[in-house]
């Protein structure tokens, strides 16, 4: 079995780097797909021919949503950002070394990475992504020869469990007043992440796949030949970081020329950056403690602003000084590029898919629709997953995916008799899921390994097969 898993790895890796393209023209290519399908399947408005049709979709569909994501881009683009600023800090740097003095072999290290990044990514995707690379990182520097590829595949695949985690961005959502379901009228009332996700299926899936399922797939598809290992030299993440504070850490040293300016003192004055960050996370407590106050538990008041906001002052409390965390963020800004290329054409994607002319119905819309009109009774959840991993591919975003099909799959819910916290859960995950063969979040992971995509994404397909089958099956018998 070992063998047989470890040369289905190699072809799929093999393929991968053949036929996959670049991450930004696989977002131009998914553009033509959507259109040329939404083009063929959405009925026109009532007069048009087919030019005007194709003019009106490139124009309403494809423009018109181009720049409807911002906002939430520039949710996503925080978290990210904030993310990378907090592990650049001293006390995830030394959680992360000690870590990686932990595996004696090479292949409980490939084993160990992934864990490690599905932990990060429970807390914080954002985190998640930074943490699995930088300790990829420390694990090449420890153990020196380690196939690094397959080391940084592990990073990327401890991803699969984040929109199972803390800041999952449909469970949040539908925990959000006033969000577009409730707007639409389709739900009366938000739903605490105590219903989605802090419950018993969610929480098994995240400890089956995270934890259990991904550890043992990497050990097994090690390679054990030294010939078909890619290692890399250690000494090529030394110039990462320009040796200022960030790479160190927060509450480096403070210390500034006796002739500084008053301006310099207050960029390197710890006592300012501590301050910051106090103030900061106590506006988070108090947050927090407002929701007890009114009878809700803490997770249940989680949502991407608070995750947001306590992450940035987390981040300028640990890195010690204002100018620390500037540095942390400019670094961090350099790793988000591809996100912030890429977004609006997703949204532009997203616009494409969401298009429907009046009396027509969208081409995402015909996905779910589709999708669930096939699912026997009692198989909804499974059938929302497999939805929402398939429309991932077109809209690799939890939130800008949920306001596409989150209609659909709750109404169906309704419908249906089935829990809709159950279906959200479910579409999380295949949201998740199929992450891992889109490479749009790998960017800024890829960007701190200085790998490519065609390096990890053959491995990943591996992670994608074993961890759909159980999902698929846990979230549709697992008690809620």
């Amino acid at each position: 079995m070992t063998n047989a898993i470890r040369q289905a790895a190699e072809r799929s890796s093999k393929l991968v780097e053949q036929y996959l393209p670049d991450a930004f023209l696989f977002a131009i290519i998914l553009t033509g797909v959507a259109f040329v399908l939404a083009l063929v399947s959405v009925a026109p408005a009532e007069g048009v021919g087919m030019v005007g049709h194709a003019g009106n979709l490139l124009l309403d569909g494809w423009y018109g949503g181009f720049w409807n994501l911002l906002s939430f881009g520039m949710q996503m683009t925080l978290i990210l950002m904030t993310g990378y600023a907090l592990a650049q800090t001293k006390p995830v740097d030394w959680l992360l070394t000690r870590l990686a003095g932990v595996p004696n072999t090479e292949r409980g290290a490939a084993a160990m990475v992934p864990v490690v990044a599905a932990g990060a990514s429970f807390v914080h995707w954002g985190l998640g992504l930074v943490v699995g690379a930088l300790f990829a990182r420390k694990i090449a520097t420890e153990m020196r020869g380690i196939d690094f590829p397959i080391v940084v595949a592990g990073a990327y695949s401890g991803f699969v469990v984040w929109h199972g985690g803390l800041a999952g961005s449909i469970p949040l959502l539908l925990n959000t007043e006033g969000n577009f379901l409730i707007e639409a009228g389709i739900l009366d009332t938000t739903f605490g992440t105590g219903g989605t996700i802090f419950t018993v299926a969610n929480l098994v899936l995240v400890v089956a796949v995270g934890f259990l399922f991904l550890p043992a797939l990497f050990a097994l598809m090690y390679p054990t030949d030294d010939a078909k290992k890619t290692p890399i030299d250690p000494a090529a993440f030394e110039t990462a970081t320009d040796g200022g504070e960030q790479a160190t850490g927060g509450w480096a040293s403070t210390a500034v020329p006796d002739d500084a300016s008053l301006a310099t003192r207050i960029e390197h004055s710890l006592g300012i950056g501590v301050a910051i960050g106090v103030v900061g996370l106590l506006a988070v407590a108090l947050y927090f403690w407002e929701g007890v106050q009114n009878g809700t538990m803490p997770w249940n008041n989680l949502n991407l602003n608070i995750v947001n906001f306590g992450f940035l002052f987390l981040g300028v409390l640990f890195h010690g000084t204002p100018k620390a965390y500037i540095e942390a963020v400019v670094e961090a800004v350099e790793n988000v590029w591809g996100i912030i290329l890429q977004f609006p054409f997703y949204a532009g994607i997203m616009g494409i898919m969401a298009y429907a002319p009046e009396g027509s119905v969208s081409l995402a819309t015909q996905i779910a629709q589709g999708m669930v009109a096939v699912a026997p009774d009692g198989t909804l959840p499974a059938f929302a997953f497999f939805t929402a991993g398939l429309v991932n591919f077109f809209v690799p975003s939890g939130g800008g995916e949920w306001a596409v099909i989150g209609e659909t799959l709750v109404t169906a819910a309704k419908a249906s008799g089935e829990s809709i916290p159950r279906v959200a859960v479910a579409a999380s995950w295949g949201d998740a899921w199929t992450n891992m063969i889109q490479p749009f979040w790998a960017i800024p992971l890829l960007s701190i390994s200085g790998l490519s995509v065609r390096d990890i994404m053959g491995y990943c397909v591996m992670v994608l097969l074993g961890a759909g089958v159980l999902v698929a099956v846990g979230i549709s018998v697992l008690p809620m």
